[in-house]
């Protein structure tokens, strides 16, 4: 015989028995409509249950006052020794609220002029006088000491002597 299959003779593969190669389709099946299911209901959890990731999504009218109440207490920690000046305020757009959303940066400034040279005990003095939870410290850099603190919620003090010309 040459291996010819007889007219009328039908192979075995019939509806009983799956086609070779198939099982593994399925499966994969199976496993990404699971996959599918599993991310839907953890992103519906995390929608309804967890708070947005970036705190500080408010507009600038919600967040001024924050930044005022930072500038009265640096006011009132450097003391009335000197002379204070407020200088306009400054917008920079470029702040990344979201990979959706832009926002703005809002920068507003003191000059404050205390008598002394000592600059670095003088902001070590208005360091001392913030609030304890701002944590208020006194670095010496290249350019010379500059005060850092957390005022919180997003707001940041600095504070440095004027850049020395001559």
């Amino acid at each position: 015989m040459s291996g010819a299959v007889q007219a009328g003779y039908a192979p075995p593969t019939g509806p009983d028995q799956p086609a070779p190669g198939r099982r593994w389709l399925r499966w994969l099946v199976a496993a990404t409509v699971l996959w599918a299911v599993l991310l839907a209901v953890l992103a519906w959890l995390s929608v309804r249950d967890d708070p947005p990731t970036v705190r500080e999504q408010r507009s600038l009218t919600q967040s001024g006052p924050v930044v005022d109440r930072a500038v009265g207490e640096l006011l009132a920690a450097a003391g009335d020794g000197g002379a204070a000046r407020l200088l306009p305020g400054d917008l920079r757009p470029g702040c990344r609220i979201t990979p959706m959303e832009d926002g703005v940066s809002l920068t507003r400034a003191v000059e404050v002029v205390l008598p002394g040279d000592d600059a670095r005990g003088l902001l070590q003095r208005v360091a001392d006088r913030l609030p304890a939870s701002w944590r208020a410290e006194v670095e010496t850099t290249g350019d010379g000491p500059v005060l850092r603190a957390d005022a919180g919620e997003f707001v940041t003090v600095q504070a440095a002597p004027p850049a020395r010309t001559g």
